[in-house]
C-alpha cells in the first residue's frame, strides 16, 4: 500500500493546501489579464512581484519547490536525508526564463532539481518527470511504483512550473490562450489560461503512526498511454485517455468524480468528454480547477490531486468555474456549483502535447488496521530468466543524422520538420527497431513497445532556438513550430506515431547518465510490457548521443544496468 502522509500547495491563494482549499470553496479567483511586449492581452494565475525573484542561491522557480516541500516534509515526520528516501520533481520548463540572460547550466532541469535535493541533504540523485502536461501524474505513478518494488520506503513528489515569457509568448502564438478566463467544456469556451504554483506529496509504504492517521489516501493504481494521434493534437476518439480510464479498472459506483484536464481548449475538453463516455463514466460527477487556477502545467497533476483529496475529506465535488452552458458532444456529468458526496475515491485525468495521457485513482482507506498496510516486493518473482536486450549506440552529429537517416530509413518526410532531439531519438529507434525485426532471438515485438527515455540536456536546444525569437523586442517572432518541440517528451511522441505505439510513454532528465536510477525507472516500466528505452541527448554544444536499449517484459533492474554501463561508457 502506497499511503500519502503530508501535502502542500503553494500558489497566489497562500502557502498552504488548507489556504488554498478555502479559497477554492469560497469561490475566489486567481486569475488576472496580463499583457506581452507585442500588447496582446492574457490572463493567468501568478505571484506577485515582490516575490519573484532569483537570489545568489535559489531561483524563484527552486524556492517555490524548496517552500512547498519543506512544510510537506516536517509535517509527514520524514528523514529526508535519508538512503531510503527519494525526491521526483515534476515540471515541464523549470528555470527557462534564465535563458534570456545567457544562463545555459542553472536553466537544465537536473541541475535545478539536484540543488533542491541538495537544500533537503538527501544523498540520491532526484528524477526530473518532464512530461508535458501529464507530468504531474507521471511523477506519482513513478514514485508509487518506486515504493511498491521497494526501492525506496518514502518519496517526495514535488510539482511545479513558473511563468515567463518564454512560455506565455509560446502559448500564444499557437493562439492556445484567451485574454478572458477560461470556461472548461463551455460551449463558448476559447482557450485556456496558463499559472503558476508549487505542490508536494510525500508517499511512504505506510502510514503515521499516530492517532490522527487512521484515515489516509491511498494511491491505488495509475496508467499512462500514448494516443499516437499527433504531437500537439488529441485524438479524436479520446484513445489515450479512454484507455488509461480502462487500466484502472474502476466501479463507477464507488467513484466520487473525475477531476478532469479540463483545459477550456477546444479539443482538450471534446477528447476528455468523449474518453469519459467510452469508459461508462458519463454519469460520474467531474470538474476541472482551470477556471481558478490556470493550467500550472508541472503543478498541476500534483496541485489538483491534492485539492480534490480535500474536497472528498469535506464530502464535497467541486463546481467547475466559468462553466454555463454543456459544449462537448457527450452529456458529461458537469456543474458549476460545489456538490456533495459521501463516496471515497476519485479519478484524476490528464493529458498533454506528444500525445500522452494519464490517470490514476485515489482512495481514502483506515490505516489503522495493521492488516491493511503491507510491505511492498521489488517483484522478484516476475523477472525472466531469459533476459535477451538488444542495444545501440548512435554519436554522431546533425549532418551524420541526416545522412543515417537518409541511408536506413528514408520514407519519412515528416523528419526534416522535427527538432534535433526528436530527430535523433526517431532515426536510432528506427535503427535498433529493425534490428528487432532482424534478429530471430529476439523476445521484444515492434509491435507495442512502451517508450522511456531520459536525458540531461532536456529540451535544450529548441528552448535557445525560441529563446532567440523572442530575444529582441523589435524584432518579435515568436515560432509555434519551435516551441511545441521545447517539451523534450515530444520525441517518445514522435516514436510512438510513427510506429502507432498506444502505449506507456514518458520522459525523465537527470543531472546525469545515473544507469542506476534509468535501470531502475525502466525495470518498473517492464513490469508492464517490453520497452524502448535509454539516453537520447542533444548537449549545448550540438553534440548528438542516443543509447537505447530494447527490454523485453520483466527484465531485471541488474541486467538493464549492465546493458545500460555497456553502451554509455
Amino acid at each position: 500500500m502506497v499511503v500519502k502522509l503530508a501535502d502542500n500547495i503553494y500558489s497566489p491563494f497562500g502557502a498552504t493546501t488548507l489556504e488554498n482549499y478555502q479559497a477554492v470553496i469560497s469561490g475566489k479567483c486567481a486569475l488576472k489579464q496580463y499583457s506581452l511586449p507585442d500588447g496582446s492581452l492574457y490572463t493567468a494565475s501568478l505571484f506577485p512581484e515582490m516575490v519573484r525573484h532569483d537570489d545568489e542561491e535559489y531561483t524563484f522557480f527552486e524556492h517555490l519547490c524548496i517552500i512547498s516541500a519543506s512544510d510537506a516534509i516536517a509535517r509527514a515526520g520524514i528523514d529526508a536525508t535519508s538512503t531510503r528516501c527519494r525526491f521526483f520533481l515534476s515540471t515541464t520548463k523549470g528555470n527557462v526564463h534564465l535563458l534570456a540572460k545567457g544562463e545555459t547550466e542553472r536553466a537544465l532541469l537536473g541541475t535545478s532539481a539536484a540543488i533542491i535535493c541538495r537544500h533537503f541533504g538527501n544523498p540520491n540523485p532526484p528524477v526530473v518527470v518532464s512530461n508535458a502536461c501529464i507530468s504531474g501524474l507521471s511523477a506519482q505513478i513513478a514514485a508509487m511504483r518506486s515504493i511498491e518494488a521497494g526501492l525506496c520506503d518514502t518519496a517526495v513528489v514535488i510539482g511545479c512550473d513558473v511563468q515567463s515569457e518564454f512560455i506565455i509568448s509560446g502559448f500564444q502564438c499557437l493562439h492556445a490562450l484567451t485574454p478572458d478566463e477560461c470556461r472548461p467544456f463551455d460551449k463558448d469556451r476559447c482557450g485556456l489560461n496558463l499559472g503558476e504554483a508549487a505542490a508536494t506529496i510525500v508517499y511512504s509504504n505506510s502510514p503515521l503512526s499516530t492517532p490522527h492517521s487512521q484515515l489516509s489516501w491511498q494511491a491505488v493504481t495509475g496508467a499512462m498511454c500514448n494516443d499516437a494521434n499527433h504531437i500537439s493534437g488529441p485524438s479524436r476518439t479520446g484513445e489515450g485517455s479512454y484507455r488509461c480510464l480502462q487500466a484502472l479498472d474502476l466501479n463507477k459506483d464507488k467513484i466520487a468524480f473525475v477531476s478532469v484536464h479540463g483545459t477550456s481548449t477546444l479539443y482538450n475538453d471534446e477528447m476528455e468528454s468523449i474518453a469519459i463516455d467510452r469508459a461508462g463514466l458519463a454519469d460520474v460527477p467531474l470538474f476541472s480547477l482551470k477556471g481558478i487556477y490556470g493550467h500550472t502545467m508541472g503543478a498541476a497533476g500534483v496541485l489538483e490531486t491534492i485539492l480534490s483529496m480535500q474536497a472528498i475529506e469535506h464530502g464535497m465535488v467541486f463546481g467547475t468555474r466559468g462553466y454555463h452552458e454543456l459544449g462537448v458532444s457527450r452529456q458529461v456529468n458537469i456543474s458549476a456549483d460545489n456538490r456533495t458526496t459521501d463516496k471515497h475515491s476519485f479519478v484524476k485525468l490528464l493529458s498533454g502535447f506528444g500525445g500522452c495521457n494519464a490517470a490514476m485513482l485515489f482512495e481514502q482507506v483506515n490505516t489503522s488496521s495493521s492488516q491493511q498496510v503491507v510491505k511492498s516486493s521489488s517483484h522478484q518473482n516476475n523477472i525472466s530468466t531469459d533476459e535477451h536486450i538488444l542495444s545501440l549506440r548512435l554519436d554522431t552529429s546533425a549532418e551524420e543524422l541526416v545522412e543515417l537517416y537518409r541511408a536506413h530509413v528514408g520514407d519519412y518526410p515528416k523528419f526534416f520538420k522535427m527538432d534535433p532531439l526528436s530527430r535523433l531519438g526517431f532515426v536510432a529507434s528506427e535503427l535498433l527497431l529493425k534490428e528487432i525485426s532482424s534478429n530471430p532471438a529476439s523476445q521484444q515485438s515492434n509491435n507495442q513497445l512502451g517508450v522511456l527515455l531520459f536525458n540531461r540536456s532536456s529540451s535544450l536546444a529548441d528552448d535557445n532556438a525560441f529563446q532567440a525569437t523572442i530575444q529582441d523586442r523589435s524584432n518579435w517572432f515568436p515560432s509555434p513550430a519551435l516551441f511545441v518541440y521545447t517539451l523534450p517528451n515530444i520525441v517518445t511522441g514522435e516514436i510512438a506515431i510513427r510506429n502507432h505505439f498506444q502505449t506507456e510513454t514518458n520522459f525523465m532528465v537527470l543531472d546525469a547518465p545515473h544507469t542506476d536510477i534509468m535501470a531502475e525507472q525502466i525495470a518498473l516500466a517492464a513490469q508492464r510490457g517490453p520497452q524502448l528505452s535509454g539516453w537520447c541527448d542533444v548537449d549545448a554544444d550540438g553534440h548528438y548521443l542516443a543509447a537505447l536499449i530494447a527490454v523485453p517484459q520483466h527484465t531485471s533492474k541488474e541486467t538493464i544496468q549492465q546493458e545500460l554501463n555497456k553502451i554509455l561508457k
